[in-house]
């Protein structure tokens, strides 16, 4: 395998894994303010005698409203999509690949590779710990149809 391709599915897949817990916590927010405008328009009390309005529709409040909640709905669909995808393929790892890439990029901050391998949880040594990333890294470019 090259170079070129090598390092292409490999900063894709990087790059992916440390967004993660990012796109997660977004999810949170967006479903918050999703649940927010349903909640305002619940608020209506249905009990008491309805009251005649003057049928005057705003056409540029209403398009704010729809893309605004247009947006939100499909930013949440394309970070939901990666989250799930970055967990379906965290699951095909073994359980050693799994530590390594949860350590290494899914804590929210990239950790140091030495600050991993120097720890008393990863039981081997540097070369083994770069021969498990890299291949925990490809497998999950294969597992996503990256490579």
């Amino acid at each position: 395998m090259g170079a070129k391709e090598y390092k292409g599915y490999y900063s894709r897949v990087v790059g992916e894994l440390l967004k993660y817990r990012e796109y997660k916590q977004r999810l949170k927010v967006i479903q918050y303010e999703l649940d927010s405008k349903l909640d305002t328009n619940s608020a209506i009390n249905y009990d008491s005698p309805g009251v005649q309005t003057s049928n005057i529709f705003d056409s540029t409040f209403e398009a704010a409203i729809d893309r605004l909640e247009s947006d939100l709905a499909d930013e949440f669909r394309e970070k939901f999509d990666i989250v799930n995808l970055i967990e379906f393929a965290i699951a095909g790892l073994s359980p050693i690949e799994e530590h390594v890439i949860r350590e290494k990029y899914l804590s929210g901050r990239k950790k140091a590779d030495v600050d991993i391998y120097k720890t008393h949880k990863f039981k081997y040594g540097k070369d083994k710990y770069y021969d498990i990333k890299d291949e925990a890294v490809e497998k999950i470019a294969r597992i996503l149809g990256y490579i």
